[in-house]
């Protein structure tokens, strides 16, 4: 099965939560950090969706 764009945050969100719980924003926060550090500025974009998507998932809203 190929995902669209619009789904790879969504599947990559659905499987942090099941992998890491609770945990998964703060990893997703961490991901973001880190490539940030870098200068990686795709690389953030996808993880700020994908941390939108697990706030979402988990009830907690769309961040910012």
């Amino acid at each position: 099965m190929t995902l669209t764009q619009e789904q790879v945050p969504w599947g990559a969100a659905s499987m942090l939560i099941r992998t890491h719980g609770d945990h998964a924003k703060a990893y997703a926060d961490q991901r973001i950090s880190e490539l940030t550090a870098i200068g990686d500025v795709d690389g953030v974009a996808m993880w700020k969706k994908i941390a939108n998507c697990i706030n979402q998932l988990s009830g907690s809203g769309p961040s910012n």
